[in-house]
């Protein structure tokens, strides 16, 4: 009871400084909805955030997938998007693959203005930051949420005892990442966490082979006063779980492998929270990182741009070149490869970098500049 009274006491501090309200959660119905709708948010700009939401046969409960918070964390926002051509039978998932594309872009770990997952103790009124307009994007989805899942990739791996300089209790890597074992809710509730964490981990555990590579649980501890990780009360799983009273999970997989071992980390964990919350699917991405190496292969084949040049639609397939005079207007209309959501292209002498769609003027020697995420390649 005590640990009761003394959560309940920081949710209240947390919704005071925050100007954060309560609203209850509904489980959406498909009856009257699509089975897929893709929204736009900051179009044009260096912020853009899609969000997918993808909606069950029968209605049931919501899982929220967050990744790309941190752009040098590649792994997560390749896994995350291999969802978004799952349909479900019942429950629904709502998608948010490269939440801090400006990260993403860059390939660090801090956007325009710091960690974003250090600004979800902000009030939702404030603009100290450019990155706010995301984090309340952010916040709003997690309000239309039962679950929330938000994917890392950490250094090392994470140990509740000193192994050595790569396995020790300050890594992260392998890891499930909860605030609090046990949260009470005003009305006497539970929602037990560390159960659930743990309960993952296990199943998780069963289908990696290596030992090495097996996920385990930290508890932060975040909302108490003799926490080591209070810079998490800053953090979106936080927000969600003493904010909105969410059961969020924080999911790391190392670093120390190839992205291929990564992505199957990652996706063997996710596959087996969508099932544990209830979200039944017809099938689930593969745990294969044979499977998973292939389709990386296939997503970063470029096979041409539709452009225009001043008045003139073209396609420039890859390889070919095309010749620009000074004073010319070049426009990518769009990008012919597997997945052509994950590529951006922009001119070498823009500030913008999410370039599709916009007008450029030739000035002088330049380039176009084409990525995958934050991989130039071409």
């Amino acid at each position: 009871m005590a640990n009761c009274r003394r959560r309940s006491f920081i949710v209240a501090t947390v919704l005071i400084i925050g100007f954060i309200w309560l609203v209850p959660v509904v489980s959406l119905s498909a009856s009257d909805t699509p089975e897929m709708k893709v929204e736009e948010f900051f179009k044009g700009t260096d912020q853009e955030v899609r969000v997918y939401h993808i909606y069950g046969k029968q209605a049931g409960p919501t899982l929220l997938i967050v990744s790309g918070i941190h752009g040098d964390e590649i792994a997560p926002y390749l896994t995350t998007e291999r969802y978004l051509d799952l349909k479900l039978e019942r429950g629904n998932l709502i998608i948010v693959p490269r939440l801090n594309m400006s990260a993403i872009l860059s390939g660090t770990r801090n956007g325009l203005n710091g960690d974003m997952n250090r600004l979800f103790h902000l009030s939702e009124v404030m603009e100290l930051s450019p990155d706010t307009k995301v984090v309340n994007l952010a916040k709003s989805l997690i309000r239309k949420s039962d679950y929330v899942l938000n994917l890392h990739q950490g250094n090392g791996f994470y140990s509740p005892v000193w192994v050595d300089k790569q396995r020790n209790p300050s890594r992260w890597g392998q890891s499930n990442v909860i605030d609090a074992p046990v949260f009470c809710l005003p009305n006497g509730e539970k929602l037990e966490l560390e159960k659930f964490a743990e309960n993952v981990a296990t199943q998780v555990n069963l289908r990696i082979k290596s030992p090495d590579y097996h996920f385990k649980v930290i508890n932060t501890d975040t909302g108490s006063e003799s926490s080591l990780y209070k810079e998490q009360r800053q953090s979106l799983t936080f927000y969600a779980l003493a904010g909105e009273h969410r059961i969020a999970l924080g999911l790391e997989a190392t670093k120390n492998c190839s992205n291929p071992e990564a992505i199957s980390f990652l996706t063997t964990a996710v596959n087996t929270i969508i099932t544990e919350v209830g979200i039944v699917t017809d099938k689930l991405p593969s745990e294969d990182p044979d499977v998973i190496e292939t389709e990386i292969g296939k997503n970063e084949k470029l096979k041409g741009l539709k452009v225009k040049v001043n008045d003139k639609e073209v396609f420039v397939s890859s390889g070919e070149k095309i010749s620009l005079n000074k004073g010319d207007a070049i426009q990518v209309l769009g990008v012919d490869a597997n997945k052509p959501d994950q590529w951006h292209v922009h001119l070498a002498s823009s500030s913008l970098r999410n370039g599709i769609g916009q007008i450029y003027l030739i000035n002088g020697n330049d380039k176009l500049i084409i990525r995958n995420g934050a991989k130039v390649v071409g």
